[in-house]
């Protein structure tokens, strides 16, 4: 024993350097959100098999097309102008005026981009819900209560951006913890009383609006929305609109495809609502896609280190590749008890869940990719999606049975490979590009 009494382990903060120290906060950071999100996506899981287990399936079919064409117009609506608010926010942010100049121009561009996909979307969901048996009048109230949603959304999308950047994760994590648990309360009132598509839709874009009041009273306690849009940033926003156009007008239709092609082809219904409940289990994704979203993505855009990015690009990219992995060999090894979760009338689609999976795993580390290379901007020759993945779509044709479930995603499964690897060299030359460090 010492003489001044019992020696003390050291504490972290004595020993260890600033390095590991900002790495476990970052660690705690990471993990805090992510146990966070895993709640809200339970919640929505939740909300989702309420849905699927309460509905007839002609109703779901119906939801599912609704709920992939609002998403498709919202993509649609979104071409160039979130690579330019994280490329030109990660320069900005800090500064209040000039992050509300950049937001009010991307709001003012981005409805005037949704007008046009509304216009150019609308009759063809139309067509879509007609040619799977609803009426006129119920496919005009599903569209009016779609649209009633997206035009909140396509705000939404913007200001989502605000607390991303600020590294506000409690706002973010308050504001879609509220959000679910909103939704998923009127669901589960409704189930008992009364819910088909309609009030589906309906309490989604309730939602929606609750959400998108939360996020304006907070971006305007930290930006200035009153800022004048700014020429220079609309300029680079339409340039890579122009850029990025005809690869991200692709992009969203491949991925909906899946959709698209049961509601065409399939003999009914049934195979449409197959997809999207399969589509709930996937579900899972989204929480590494809000984790990439609200804290990988920002902090790729604001680092300028080429050491320090290089090493942050690898544990993203290693962390996605490990979560992927073990859920598909959740999906392979246990397909009943995934499949239990959706009711009898969808347990026997352990080979299609299998598909599914596997699609989502494809799509999740090739949307990891873009979303690292389109923050920085490393987006040079990503117009070669387009041919490739129609290249790979045409030697398909043939081949696939695009009246079943299990073709369709089989198609799909392999129609994003494309898109894998061209992200991979897009992300090897904008490493190349980067500074070399002295000798």
């Amino acid at each position: 024993m010492s003489f001044f009494g019992p020696i003390s382990p050291p504490t972290l903060d004595e020993t260890s350097s600033p390095i590991l120290r900002r790495a476990l906060h970052r660690a705690r950071i990471v993990g805090h959100f992510a146990a966070v999100q895993a709640i809200v996506q339970i919640i929505g899981f939740g909300s989702g098999i309420i849905l699927v287990r309460t509905m007839a399936q002609p109703e779901y079919a119906y939801f599912t097309i609704a709920n992939t064409m609002q998403g498709t117009i919202n993509l649609l609506a979104d071409i160039g102008i979130s690579v330019g608010l994280i490329s030109i926010g990660g320069r900005v942010w800090q500064d209040r005026h000039r992050f509300g100049q950049l937001i009010n121009t991307a709001l003012n561009f981005r409805r005037k981009l949704g007008a046009l996909a509304i216009v150019i979307v609308t009759p063809f969901l139309y067509f879509l819900l007609a040619r799977n048996g609803a009426s006129i009048a119920y496919a005009a109230i599903l569209i009016g209560l779609l649209l009633a949603g997206l035009l909140v959304q396509l705000s939404q999308g913007v200001l989502s951006v605000v607390p991303r950047l600020h590294s506000d994760i409690n706002r973010i994590q308050t504001i879609d913890l509220t959000g679910a648990i909103v939704r998923f309360a009127i669901l589960l009132g409704l189930a008992f009383i009364f819910l088909n598509a309609a009030v589906a839709v309906a309490a989604a874009s309730a939602t929606l609006v609750l959400q998108y009041t939360m996020l304006r009273s907070y971006a305007a306690g930290v930006i200035d929305l009153n800022a004048p849009p700014n020429a220079g940033d609309r300029q680079e926003i339409v340039r890579l609109t122009k850029h990025l156009a005809p690869n991200a007008i692709f992009y969203c239709l491949q991925g909906q495809i899946t959709v698209f092609l049961i509601s065409i082809f399939a003999r009914h219904a049934s195979s449409i609502a197959e997809v999207g409940a399969l589509g709930r289990l996937a579900m899972i994704f989204t929480v590494l896609g809000n984790l990439m979203t609200n804290i990988f993505v920002p902090a790729f855009a604001r680092c300028h280190e080429p050491r320090k990015l290089r090493l942050l690009y690898a544990a993203i990219l290693g962390g996605v590749l490990a979560f992927s992995l073990l859920v598909l060999a959740g999906a392979a090894f246990f397909p009943a008890e995934f499949l239990f979760v959706l009711g009898n009338k969808y347990a026997h689609l352990g080979r299609e869940l299998l598909l599914m999976v596997a699609g989502a795993v494809v799509a999740a580390i090739a949307g990891t990719l873009w979303a690292l290379n389109a923050s920085k901007a490393w987006v040079t020759g990503a117009w070669l999606y387009v041919p490739l993945t129609l290249a790979t779509q045409i030697g398909l044709i043939p081949l696939t049975d695009f009246s079943s479930v299990a073709g369709v995603l089989i198609f799909n499964l392999i129609s994003q490979l494309p898109s894998l690897f061209l992200n991979m060299a897009l992300s090897y030359r904008g490493f190349r590009t980067l500074p070399q460090p002295a000798e």
